[in-house]
Formats: C-alpha cells, sequence, structure tokens
C-alpha cells in the first residue's frame, strides 16, 4: 500500500484546519464565557499544529500585553505574565509589522531577541498574528514549539482564522457588557425616577385637594368664571398627577380593576370638560373591568385632545367595536406618517397653547398596562379614531 503523497497530506492537514475554525466559530457564537472560549481556542490551535504552547495576550492601556489565557506555560504564568511590547519581544514586532511574524528559529533570530517568557520556555519556532485590526488591536495570539518547525502558508492563515474569531467574539462580549451596563443605568435611572414621582405626587395631592376643598366655597355669584377656572385648574393638575404616575410607574399606579361603566364614565367626564360647541355621541353599553380613576383620565385625555386639534364643533362618539371600545372625531384626523409619533412622551403640535404632549402618551401607556391592543385609525367621518380591543369585560356587560 502506497503512502500518500505530501500533496494528499497537505489537503488533508487544510482540511482538517477548516473543520477545527468551523468548529470553533459555532463555540463563539454559543458561549458567554469568552475566557473559557480564549483557552479552548488556544489549546486547539496548539493540539492542531502539534506545538508545545499557544498564548492569547491582551493589549494593556500602558502598551504591554498581558497574558491573560494560554497553554502549556509554566504554573502561574497564565492570568500573572505581563510583557513588554518594545522590539525586543515577538509581540511588540507583531504590533510593529502590522502583519503576522513567522519565526523558524528564535536562536538565530536577528528581527529581536527575546521576550525572556519565550527563551525559558526554550520556545524556537512560532507564529504570532494580531487580534483584532491593525488600527486598533485588542492583543496578539501565538503558537509556539520548542522544535524547529516550517510553518506553511496555511498554518498562518489558520492562526489569523483564530484570532479574527477571537476579535469578533470579543467585540460581541464587549458589545454586551456595555449594553448591560446601559440597562443596569437605565433601570437605577427609572428607579429614581419612579421615587422622585411618587414624593412629587404625594406633595401635590395635599395642597390641591385642599384647594378643590376651598374652591367648593367659594361665591360664585360674585364671580363665576373665576370660580369655573379655579375649580377647573386644580381639576387639570389633579389630571397631571395621575397621568405622571402612569407614566413613570406603569403598573404599580394603576389600583385594583373593578366595573366601569364606560358610558356613564364617558358622559360623566364630558360634563367636567370645557367642551365648547363640541358634541358628544355615546353608543355603547359595555362594563369592563378597570380602575375607574385612569378610565377617567383617559377620556378626559381624549376629548380634550380631540377639541383641541378638531375645533370647537367637533363631534365625538363613544362606541363599541369587536372586543372593546372606541373614541371617534369628525375633525381633521392624524396623518399616517404621524400615527406612532403622537404616543411619544412630549410631542404636541399644540405646544404654544395649552398641549403637553403627555395626553396620548398616558393613553397608551394605560392601553399597555391592561393589555389592551390599541390601534389609531381614521374614522368614518374623516376625523382620529382610537380603538382599544383586548378588554376585560365585567360580568355585568349585556
Amino acid at each position: 500500500m502506497s503512502s500518500p503523497s505530501d500533496s494528499e497530506t497537505e489537503l488533508h492537514t487544510r482540511i482538517h484546519q477548516q473543520k477545527v475554525i468551523s468548529s470553533l466559530g459555532r463555540r463563539a457564537l454559543e458561549t458567554d464565557d469568552i475566557d473559557r472560549l480564549m483557552h479552548d481556542a488556544a489549546a486547539t490551535v496548539a493540539e492542531t499544529l502539534g506545538c508545545d504552547y499557544c498564548k492569547v495576550l491582551e493589549l494593556l492601556p500602558s502598551g504591554n500585553v498581558f497574558l491573560r489565557q494560554g497553554v502549556g506555560w509554566q504554573e502561574g504564568i497564565v492570568g500573572e505574565a505581563e510583557i513588554p511590547t518594545d522590539t525586543n519581544s515577538q509581540a511588540g514586532y507583531t504590533l510593529l509589522s502590522e502583519e503576522p511574524v513567522v519565526v523558524d528559529d528564535l536562536r538565530t533570530e536577528e528581527r529581536f531577541s527575546g521576550p525572556d517568557l519565550l527563551i525559558d520556555h526554550d520556545v524556537v519556532s512560532g507564529i504570532s498574528v494580531i487580534i483584532g485590526t491593525i488600527d486598533d488591536p485588542w492583543g496578539i495570539l501565538g503558537v509556539h514549539t520548542t522544535d524547529e518547525i516550517a510553518f506553511t502558508d496555511h498554518d498562518v492563515d489558520f492562526v489569523q482564522s483564530v484570532a479574527n474569531l477571537l476579535a469578533a467574539a470579543i467585540e460581541r462580549h464587549t458589545y454586551q457588557d456595555e449594553l448591560e451596563e446601559t440597562v443596569a443605568e437605565l433601570q437605577a435611572l427609572n428607579t429614581r425616577l419612579e421615587k422622585f414621582a411618587s414624593m412629587l405626587a404625594h406633595e401635590l395631592r395635599n395642597p390641591v385637594t385642599i384647594g378643590q376643598i376651598y374652591a367648593q366655597h367659594l361665591p360664585e355669584e360674585a364671580a363665576p368664571k373665576a370660580v369655573e377656572n379655579v375649580v377647573e385648574s386644580f381639576d387639570r393638575i389633579e389630571n397631571m398627577i395621575d397621568v405622571m404616575l402612569v407614566l413613570t410607574r406603569r403598573g404599580d399606579a394603576v389600583g385594583e380593576r373593578a366595573p366601569v361603566s364606560l358610558a356613564e364614565m364617558a358622559r360623566d367626564v364630558w360634563d367636567d370638560v370645557d367642551t365648547r360647541e363640541a358634541t358628544l355621541v355615546v353608543d355603547i353599553d359595555l362594563v369592563i373591568e378597570a380602575d375607574e380613576v385612569y378610565v377617567r383620565h383617559l377620556f378626559r385625555n381624549l376629548f380634550e385632545n380631540a377639541i383641541r386639534h378638531g375645533g370647537s364643533d367637533v363631534v365625538i362618539e363613544v362606541g363599541t367595536v369587536a372586543g372593546g371600545f372606541y373614541v371617534a372625531d369628525d375633525g381633521n384626523g392624524i396623518p399616517p406618517e404621524d400615527r406612532e409619533m403622537v404616543f411619544e412622551p412630549g410631542f404636541t403640535t399644540t405646544a404654544d397653547t395649552d398641549g403637553t404632549g403627555l395626553g396620548l402618551a398616558f393613553v397608551d401607556r394605560l392601553a399597555g398596562i391592561y393589555d389592551w391592543d390599541l390601534q389609531l385609525t381614521e374614522s368614518d367621518a374623516g376625523g382620529a379614531q382610537f380603538e382599544f380591543r383586548n378588554v376585560a369585560m365585567s360580568d355585568q356587560s349585556d
């Protein structure tokens, strides 16, 4: 039986190296343990090339490199050794040359003389490549042996491919860490915001309640319009407090659910709103499970929004859709390109008058808290129609 030719052996070696790269690539996508991946990559490279040592060097802010992971080295070296990146070291020369460095025999090497790490381990031959980009290197992947080996171009490509896999995994891991830090910071910020909102709401409710009580005893016959404005102002402040709590605390702000008649609530809210010459049409007979305080605010915000944008003589209708209800008007409507933005906190087209940009944001947030499906469409009259589906109904509904 004849022995395989050199070309067959080389082909077999290249196929094996490609399989190793493929396996490492899958592992790099699956693992979140970057140090374990570095160690396994070093062990795999050393085994595949038949070498004694392999190392993953991390470039430090000082300019030196740190032996973060590796195999074959003396005990206490990995995770401890810091190597200079001057021209006397293979690592330093690799960074300066900006290309893979192959050492046939370190004993006769003229480009650099060390470093001590390689000399102390009787290293003779090796390959070192950059992990990362030339402009922004993360570190170096190096493989070494105590025997003199004539590494091929395919061996160099293999080591560089593994380094590229590590670079991609490190970048993903770094991004994930930064994302987790950002999420943690946002969560902490939200917690502080919720506490501040709760404290502010508590501090505001007491004077508002006192003001509302005194407002009820004001002599309307002396200045009816002034009394009306005072009462309305206190009501608006109370509305803003509840809106703010829902926007900042979300589900924690909403109380227990109870039966709420939408027809009765709509008419009751209408009596408290400055309706001008607007008209309300109620064609609904549903009782839902919700917190009546916030359903009241929902109707109030939708009614005021319709009057503010649809005109003083706008016609507003509250009706039934499959699985829920709707509030529609015959105003100018909302262009399709703006229908997502109108629910963003702060979005308003009437900031120069009395728009706060919080009303529809509150409506959207409340729908989310109750798991209602909210859709903004065009009404039959060409105005805006807010549809709420998947609404929990009370047993009292007909």
